[in-house]
């Protein structure tokens, strides 16, 4: 007798083969891109010292697990530059790419005209911190040598509300947004791939640490002038209680109403960022003074804050020094308040945290 899982494995194994049987076997190409008629763009952005490799590659299919795996294929040959397979969070030689061994399971769907790939792995599904740091300034690398302009369509990770709302303001248009939800499988006249933003080694905790300030820059300009003025909080908390990581007891504060007690008596205003319009948190942190919270996505606003609001996070004492990094970077006065975890986490960016009022009363004062 077949159990569920025995059972789950045949079909998937069946399901596979014959989608082999109709795209045919998927070989690795690792040498001249060019013999394939694929054109790689170097562009230069100002005060970054990477240079970007933008690929056009005409004629040739995309396939994504919507994870680890975006896979360019051409003329059944899987491209490395432009593909990514990741692993421990970095990108790993294309030989461990899923499309190796799986083939493209998925119904291929055929683009007319230009289709610029935003994929960069499972965090910019829904992730804020993805999307802002790794999938908008593909974008930004795009506007250079006018490639934006031959562009039909949009790949995006995903399009929730907010996601939505970020390319609205960047006058994208919704008809030519593509939810990889819907497109694994696509095949294109041209696809555009660009190299990823700020991951430019196999360290990805160590790149994580050091975005390129273009980056900021960039989202700044695009996005600030388009907030109003309003009469907003000068002090705020950063309420994390409707997290997912919190949700999924990953990282939280276990005195949590003790401290928003102690806050609001201080002159504090607690926001749960969710509850939010992208425009309006973009709002609250350039009006902002002083921006209190738990270490966590949250803080990728901060780039929107003037120079010399005060930043303050709380985070576990073997947390990176992404938002650190990036407060210095924008001439903001962070400090933090270090705690070891009550529990071991799967992450240092994970913790459950006891904060002690007087050391907080110590950093605010």
């Amino acid at each position: 007798m077949f159990s569920k899982k025995k059972f789950q494995y045949l079909f998937k194994s069946f399901f596979r083969f014959f989608f082999k049987l109709i795209y045919g076997k998927i070989e690795v190409y690792e040498n001249d891109l060019s013999k394939l008629n694929v054109e790689t763009k170097n562009i230069n952005i100002e005060s970054s010292l990477k240079v970007y490799k933008v690929y056009i590659i005409p004629k040739s299919r995309l396939y994504t697990d919507r994870i680890h795996n975006v896979a360019i294929i051409k003329n059944n040959k899987i491209l490395s530059g432009p593909s990514l397979q990741l692993k421990d969070n970095s990108n790993s030689p294309i030989i461990n790419n899923i499309v190796l061994k799986n083939g493209t399971p998925r119904i291929k769907k055929n683009i007319k005209g230009t289709l610029l790939s935003l994929l960069t792995g499972g965090g910019g599904n829904d992730n804020y911190f993805h999307w802002l740091f790794d999938v908008l300034p593909r974008i930004g690398i795009c506007e250079k040598n006018n490639i934006l302009k031959d562009v039909k369509y949009f790949l995006c990770p995903n399009i929730n509300k907010w996601q939505k709302e970020t390319l609205e303001l960047l006058d994208i248009p919704i008809i030519k947004l593509l939810n990889s939800k819907k497109f694994r499988h696509v095949e294109a006249d041209n696809l555009i791939i660009t190299d990823h933003p700020w991951q430019h080694s196999v360290d990805a905790n160590k790149d994580i640490q050091n975005i390129p300030k273009w980056i900021s820059s960039w989202l700044r300009e695009k996005f600030l002038k388009k907030i109003a003025e309003e009469n907003l909080p000068k002090k705020i908390f950063i309420d994390r209680s409707d997290s997912l990581s919190n949700l999924k007891d990953k990282r939280k504060i276990l005195n949590e109403e003790e401290v928003k007690n102690y806050l609001e008596k201080n002159g504090f205003v607690s926001v749960q960022l969710s509850k939010l319009s992208f425009l309006k948190q973009i709002s609250l942190f350039y009006n902002s003074k002083t921006i209190l919270g738990l270490h966590g996505a949250g803080f990728s606003n901060l780039i929107w804050s003037q120079n010399g609001t005060e930043i303050i996070e709380i985070k576990n004492i073997e947390a990176n020094k992404l938002y650190e990094n990036l407060a210095k970077q924008n001439k903001l006065n962070y400090k933090s308040l270090n705690i070891k975890s009550e529990t071991q986490t799967i992450s240092p960016d994970f913790g459950f945290f006891k904060i002690e009022i007087d050391k907080l009363n110590n950093l605010i004062n």
